[in-house]
């Protein structure tokens, strides 16, 4: 399971990588990710990892980055 937070928005249509067997998770607020280092609104779990560029391009956070 690969794990990318979003740092700059909540998480919703046209903000994510829509693939296969992707789960999507809201906070109600910004919430403090100690993965991460930094709060977030969000994340979304993958069953494969987002490339660099899909990553930036929508502004996501990887737990491992």
């Amino acid at each position: 399971m690969y794990v990318y937070y979003s740092t700059q928005r909540p998480v919703g249509p046209g903000t994510f990588p829509k693939k296969s067997g992707c789960e999507v998770y809201n906070f109600a607020n910004p919430t403090y990710c100690p993965k991460i280092g930094r709060p977030a609104w969000g994340y979304i779990s993958y069953i494969e990892p987002l490339t660099d560029e899909e990553a930036a391009e929508y502004e996501l956070t990887g737990e491992n980055d």
